[in-house]
């Protein structure tokens, strides 16, 4: 669970919003809440100038992605996408001290959409066969910051 003041670099994902609302509908609280979709580069975030952010933004390239493979770990169940790897390695190499996660997934976990956390097994096996593919245009960094929920406090479009 994210604590006040704690930060996340994320690149949204805004096609996923009925695939994650169709989750939330059938099983309450595995979504979470005013979650539209978005997949996770560096989570804790660290500190970054806006200049710093606009920079690494401007070097990345939209591109189109379609989240297709199911992953699967206990209670929890994501979509991911082989297409996302040099992405997401081109954006935390800026980063290097930050292990994504804190480091409790290995230092480089696969950056993915969640679509659930906190599941049962039979309940995360009804999810991972509603996950239908997600195609994205990916072409925005967003920085976000956590109070009492999260809020953005920077976008940064890609310049590529």
């Amino acid at each position: 669970m994210p604590q006040p003041g704690q930060s996340a670099l994320i690149i949204p994902v805004p096609t996923a919003a009925p695939l994650l609302a169709h989750v939330a509908a059938r099983f309450p609280d595995v979504v979470r809440p005013g979650d539209t979709g978005h997949v996770t580069m560096l989570y804790p975030f660290t500190s970054a100038t806006p200049e710093k952010l606009a920079e690494v933004a401007g070097e990345l390239a939209p591109m189109d992605v379609v989240l297709d493979r199911v992953v699967r770990e206990p209670g929890f169940v994501a979509l991911t996408s082989s297409a996302l790897a040099p992405l997401t390695a081109q954006v935390r190499r800026h980063w290097p001290a930050v292990l994504p996660y804190g480091g409790r997934f290995g230092p480089s976990p696969e950056a993915h959409l969640t679509l659930a956390m906190g599941v049962s097994d039979a309940d995360a096996a009804t999810i991972a066969a509603l996950a239908a593919p997600v195609p994205a245009r990916l072409d925005q960094l967003w920085v976000l910051r956590y109070e009492d929920t999260w809020q953005v406090t920077g976008r940064f479009p890609f310049g590529g």
